[in-house]
């Protein structure tokens, strides 16, 4: 894993703003943090840094022909590091729209705690709050929907042959076991290790620490250790019932979203 020394941080916030000023739009970067298996816990020394955040564009614009384009996409090396960062910038009116329908990659970089940009500390604060008064119902169906199709696609029948071949084991066991922390803790857990110490028997724990060791040394685990995540995947997919959203709940985390959206909006002089 790459270490994000306080140069390494300065770097992309520099790419952040360098990609998000162009001749034709000048954007406003408010809030970006790791994601991928540097927030997993399961990067290794060649993992790329993945990132994803918000900017605002003038909000004006969506009374146009021509709205805001939803995201930008885009690839830096960073000078201070052997490393190659990806960054996906979403536009304040999509990043808000990925929440309410409860996208656990955006809900994930909430509270993290492994953010490398944040504009204003009061919009982080204000959507945290949104999120520990209601957290979206949905979440633990997004989670299970994503291990399910990755384990019966790429999991289920299959023997790794390369490190490279594990990343299907990563998104599926980390969905399923996502899935039965929101519900037991009404909270979010992005971190594998984490999930596993709170929610297996001692044994999967072990091995599932072993899987991870494995991957971040870029190396196959033993097929004792591959059994054990497809037997804790299957156990979980079985067993965990997802609840959906109440249609009041909705209703209140849809108006807790769109006034912290018009906040930021005034705060950063694009309303």
């Amino acid at each position: 894993m790459t270490s994000l020394t306080s140069e390494i941080k300065s770097d992309i916030r520099t790419q952040i703003q360098h990609h998000l000023t162009t001749q034709e739009e000048d954007l406003l970067p408010c809030f970006y943090a790791l994601t991928g298996s540097h927030l997993y816990g399961t990067s290794g020394t060649a993992s790329d840094i993945d990132i994803k955040g918000f900017h605002c564009a003038n909000g004006s614009r969506y009374m146009l022909f021509d709205s805001p384009e939803t995201h930008r996409s885009f690839q830096a090396s960073i000078s201070s590091a052997n490393v190659t960062i990806e960054i996906t910038s979403y536009e304040l009116r999509k990043f808000g729209t990925m929440m309410l329908q409860s996208d656990f990659s955006i809900i994930e970089l909430i509270g993290s705690d492994m953010d490398v940009y944040i504009r204003d500390n009061t919009q982080l604060h204000s959507i945290e709050e949104i999120l520990e008064d209601t957290l979206p119902g949905e979440l633990p169906v997004r989670y299970l929907g994503m291990a399910e199709s990755i384990y019966e696609r790429d999991v289920k029948d299959t023997t790794p042959t390369d490190p490279s071949d594990l990343k299907p084991y990563v998104y599926s066991l980390r969905g399923c076991l996502a899935a039965e922390y929101v519900q037991k803790y009404a909270a979010v857990e992005p971190r594998l290790q984490s999930l596993a110490a709170t929610l297996l028997e001692e044994e999967s724990t072990r091995k599932v620490k072993k899987f991870i060791n494995a991957l971040q040394a870029g190396q196959l685990p033993s097929q004792a250790v591959l059994t054990e995540v497809r037997l804790v995947i299957n156990e979980k997919l079985g067993t965990i019932e997802a609840s959906q959203f109440e249609t009041e709940q909705r209703s209140e985390y849809k108006t807790a979203l769109a006034d912290w959206m018009l906040t930021v909006r005034e705060q950063t002089n694009t309303r």
